[in-house]
């Protein structure tokens, strides 16, 4: 498996991440520190992690989509939310596809669960 590539801060993370990724990084950074006052951004396995006492959300770029991984496990509603908008999920985490906007008040709705 290869290495991830060094990074310094989240910007650079986004800065070096596939092109068609980066809107959707920048984008959710900018949700990640406009809705988590208390979060403070940290680079941990070379991703942008966001963290406030055992909380934490982290995003990153694959090959296909982008993810947005929380602490804690995607309640019902949120997991309905994003099924119902065509957004795959995972026990603690929300995918947006390469080719998909994203869903501002549903990413907005995962943070809620960390706040």
């Amino acid at each position: 498996m290869p290495s991830r590539v060094k990074v310094t801060d989240t910007n650079d993370y986004i800065n070096k991440a596939a092109i068609a990724a980066q809107p959707i990084l920048s984008t959710l950074a900018q949700l990640i520190t406009s809705e988590l006052l208390d979060f403070t951004a940290k680079i941990k396995w070379n991703l942008p992690f966001y963290e406030h006492d055992k909380q934490y959300v982290s995003i990153a770029a694959y090959q296909a989509h982008v993810s947005l991984s929380i602490s804690a496990d995607l309640d019902d509603a949120t997991l309905t939310a994003a099924k119902t908008a065509g957004y795959a999920t995972g026990q603690k985490r929300l995918n947006i596809g390469l080719d998909q906007p994203v869903p501002v008040a549903l990413v907005r709705q995962v943070l809620q669960l960390i706040a």
